[in-house]
């Protein structure tokens, strides 16, 4: 009986176990669907290069060399060099784009700027790091240029733009549109340090349009994998309600046949009985008369 009544506890912490992984690789997946890929294209002479290989860019990939091409799947830690002439597109597939201009390395991941200057578009939450600050946004448009000496300009073309560092050196500071600052080294921003004209923030948002245009968005995939992803786990835990449901029954089938059986069978069995002696007693011997 011990036996017994421990095993629908082991069971149930099984089945708790085997729902706890079920669930966490489903929050992973998800995770993984809402990743953007990140897909390179190059921009020369205000045309889209449409053959590879492509002139003016490198990609590195772990420190080894991959030959850029229209359309290319880039990963997290790519790092990209663009040339004088060349201008690189990197659409997301929830919409996002950075573009990064001549003479610029970024890796890619959170983009991270390591000199030079990218555009940004997006449509939700993204950020830009450079050494010490990051610069975040939700749905706006901005220009972060990166110059020797660790000196990073911000300009707001759109909406609004979260400064921080990356190193809690300094207080968070929001740009709104038509606003700039410079972040010098770990220094705090200045914000306003020098005027930002309408001219200028013009410049920034038709270099953006007229780039987006040049360059097709891709697919959306998220929802249809993110369906995928519901309708496997679905199928998944199904299978594991099933399953339990089966050991549940031959449980309930054994308890019922052992609470039907005689309690005799429960008991230890009794020592046999004593037979009696069936040797002949000794004759009775009388004493002596005197």
């Amino acid at each position: 009986m011990e036996v017994c009544m421990h095993r629908p506890h082991a069971m149930g912490g099984s089945r708790l176990l085997r729902r706890y992984v079920a669930g966490c690789i489903f929050v992973v997946c998800l995770g993984l669907s809402a990743c953007a890929s990140i897909t390179l294209n190059t921009v020369q002479d205000g045309r889209l290069v449409v053959a590879g290989p492509i002139a003016g860019v490198e990609v590195f990939r772990q420190g080894v060399r991959q030959p850029p091409q229209p359309g290319m799947a880039l990963q997290a830690g790519d790092e990209i060099w663009t040339g004088p002439q060349s201008t690189v597109v990197l659409s997301f597939v929830d919409g996002a784009r950075v573009f990064v201009l001549p003479g610029s390395h970024v890796r890619v991941g959170s983009i991270f700027v390591y000199l030079g200057e990218v555009l940004v578009k997006v449509k939700g939450l993204f950020e830009v790091q450079t050494t010490y600050a990051t610069a975040g946004s939700e749905g706006t448009e901005y220009q972060v240029r990166v110059d020797p000496g660790e000196r990073v300009r911000v300009v707001v073309a759109d909406d609004h733009v979260l400064l921080a560092s990356r190193y809690q050196y300094w207080r968070k500071v929001v740009l709104a549109s038509g606003q700039s600052a410079w972040i010098v080294g770990a220094e705090a921003p200045r914000v306003g340090a020098d005027a930002v004209s309408p001219a200028e923030i013009e410049g920034i948002r038709q270099r953006i349009r007229v780039l987006d245009a040049l360059v097709p968005q891709p697919a959306d995939l998220r929802p249809v994998a993110a369906a995928g992803v519901v309708f496997g786990l679905g199928w998944l835990l199904n299978k594991e309600m099933h399953r339990d449901s089966r050991q549940d029954s031959h449980q309930d089938s054994h308890r019922d046949s052992v609470d039907r059986a005689p309690p005799d069978s429960y008991r230890r069995p009794s020592s046999p009985p004593v037979q009696p002696d069936s040797s002949p007693s000794p004759p009775l011997r009388l004493p002596p008369l005197q």
